[in-house]
């Protein structure tokens, strides 16, 4: 039952627990600090809200479908769910694999601990080594004035004279492959 909460919060980005709170997650955008010469990556972060959770009807059809059960089965086993981790919060916390924690604190009130992830798929970039400033991307505080920052690189003078010299000639090889494509048919069909 856990995995079809799981799954309903990740693609819809809100799901309620009864009695719970509120689940719904969070973009966050890159982040370019200046001053450390860094870029992180955007992610996405799961947050908590003790408001009471609306009744989601789409959920619940969602629940019957996945478990093939009537609506008020779903429900109730949804529930029962619900109640299990209300107590044991009580008591423990409770680890949502995914989520993160829940813990009751003394006034009653549920805190929640987010699952820290660590963004190993893309890690935090520094911009001061030589593969940025290729990029043109850490010329920021050079002369303390503000700059613009363009995506455009500056290519080497090397490189500049090596793409002209390509570019110039590409219509040669179309014409070579369309007299060869006229051979082959003119051999075809003669």
């Amino acid at each position: 039952m856990y995995e079809l909460f799981y799954k309903y919060l990740i693609v819809n980005q809100k799901a309620g627990l009864p009695g719970v709170g509120n689940f719904y997650v969070e973009s966050v955008p890159a982040r370019l600090d200046i001053v450390n010469r860094t870029l992180t990556a955007p992610f996405q972060s799961i947050n908590f809200s003790a408001d009471a959770p609306v009744n989601d009807r789409a959920f619940y059809d969602y629940l019957s479908r996945e478990m093939k059960l009537n609506g008020i089965e779903a429900v109730t086993q949804f529930n029962e769910l619900s109640k299990r981790i209300q107590e044991t919060a009580a008591q423990n916390a409770v680890a949502l694999p995914g989520i993160g924690t829940l813990k009751k604190n003394e006034t009653g009130e549920f805190i929640f601990y987010p699952e820290i992830k660590t963004n190993t798929l893309f890690p935090q970039i520094q911009l001061n080594n030589s593969v940025a400033a290729d990029a043109n991307i850490v010329s920021v505080y050079d002369s303390g004035e503000t700059k613009i920052i363009t995506q455009e690189a500056i290519a080497p003078e090397e490189e500049k004279i090596i793409m002209s010299e390509s570019e110039d000639y590409w219509w040669v090889y179309a014409i070579i492959l369309a007299l060869m494509g006229l051979g082959a048919l003119l051999y075809y069909y003669i």
